[in-house]
Order: structure tokens, then C-alpha cells, then sequence
């Protein structure tokens, strides 16, 4: 049952990529109903072990949504993650040997809608930036 959530990201991570610009990077879109758990995906392609890593996740540039830096981060101590998402972040910390920096977002909100990044800033020989568009819907009832 562990694995689920894998199998759902690889799925989605397929069935969501869509080209930027020309010239720019891919981005990935992923949709979700208010009030669902979303996973964003953010996995390097060399698998790469990133326990002693650093990677950041933001919100439209500017909101930090997760810091992961060797082990230390926002559910463990580290202090500067936005109000917005405080308490509902969780990683997969089992999958950082693979190269898995994704993140899930509990109980999603409408202003959760956004351009989000997962950045490795230190990564060599070359930084690596992922894109993510979240895309957060209403549950229309009738």
C-alpha cells in the first residue's frame, strides 16, 4: 500500500506534462478537487540520493511552501514556511535514496492554485528546477 501514492504520481506526472514556452522548461499541471491530498511531483532522473541534499519548494517565487536541507526541515524545527501551508506539507522521506523530493498537500484549498518550483539549488554540475502548476477546484454541490 506504500507505494499507492508512487504509482499515482508517476501517473499523473505522465498524463499532466505539458511544454512551456519554446524555449523554456516543461511544466508539469496537476488538478485537484478542494479539499483533496495532491502530490507534487519533483523526482531527478539520475535518482540521485538526496538525504544530505537541499531542495526548496515555493509558491509563485516567493512563498516557501517546504525547505528539505540534510535532514532538517519545516515539520522538524526549521522555522520560515508560509502561514498557507503550515501543518499540511509532508514529504516522502523513505524515497529521498531515490531521487524523490515530491510533496503532498493535505486538504487542499482554492488558494493553494499556483506556479510552484522545486529547486535544487547546489545540485552538480548543474542546478535543476522543476515546475509545477497546481490547479485547485471547487466541489460544486447541488
Amino acid at each position: 500500500m506504500e507505494f499507492l501514492p508512487l504509482v499515482y504520481l508517476c501517473l499523473l506526472t505522465l498524463a499532466e506534462i505539458s511544454l512551456g514556452a519554446e524555449s523554456g522548461p516543461a511544466v508539469i499541471k496537476v488538478t485537484v478537487e478542494e479539499g483533496n491530498d495532491v502530490v507534487l511531483p519533483c523526482v531527478l532522473s539520475s535518482k540521485e540520493n538526496l538525504v544530505q541534499m537541499l531542495f526548496d519548494w515555493k509558491k509563485d517565487g516567493q512563498k516557501e511552501v517546504f525547505l528539505y536541507d540534510a535532514g532538517i526541515h519545516y515539520n522538524n524545527g526549521r522555522s520560515g514556511q508560509d502561514e498557507q501551508f503550515k501543518g499540511r506539507i509532508s514529504h516522502f522521506p523513505e524515497e529521498l535514496r531515490n531521487g524523490n523530493a515530491s510533496i503532498t498537500i493535505r486538504n487542499t484549498k482554492v488558494a493553494d492554485s499556483g506556479d510552484y518550483t522545486c529547486d535544487f539549488p547546489r545540485l552538480q554540475p548543474k542546478r535543476q528546477i522543476f515546475h509545477i502548476k497546481l490547479v485547485v477546484g471547487r466541489v460544486l454541490t447541488s
